[in-house]
């Protein structure tokens, strides 16, 4: 199966850096791959009077997503043209890389795992909802 659009989530973390490797390991000596860098910006659900409140708190955090894009970007660069970066916000980040990732453009979701484990792992990791979300081939980086 070739793999032509990989959507890798990256959040900055080293285990983040571990998944865009790999995606960049697969993507370089496939000239047809594309690899699309996702960062999620967690925002709260507020109403208008508490989002009025935070609103330089988001503006902050969205900046911040922004710079981790960029930093992704720049890891992979020598993809060129075949490297891109989305920045998305949500209340659950698990559940908007999933509506991404099986919306059918991509071939394969790549994350990195948190290590959390128990009741830790099923009721937080991000890693395990798209895991088990995914209907496509999802792989994780430890």
């Amino acid at each position: 199966m070739a793999l032509k659009k990989i959507l890798v989530a990256y959040d900055g973390s080293d285990l983040a850096d571990k998944a865009l490797g790999l995606a960049f390991d697969i993507a370089l000596p496939n000239p047809d791959t594309k690899v699309d860098v996702v960062n999620v910006v967690p925002i709260p659900l507020l109403n208008e009077t508490q989002a009025i409140g935070l609103k330089d708190i988001t503006d902050m955090m969205i900046e911040d997503g922004k710079e981790t894009l960029y930093a992704a970007h720049d890891k992979i660069e020598a993809l060129g043209d075949r490297a891109g970066t989305l920045l998305l916000t949500g209340t659950a980040p698990a559940t908007e890389l999933l509506k991404l990732a099986n919306g059918g453009e991509y071939d394969l979701i790549i994350l990195g795992n948190r290590g959390l484990s128990g009741l830790k792992e099923y009721m937080g990791s991000v890693s395990y909802k798209v895991f088990h979300g995914a209907e496509i081939p999802v792989l994780i980086a430890k």
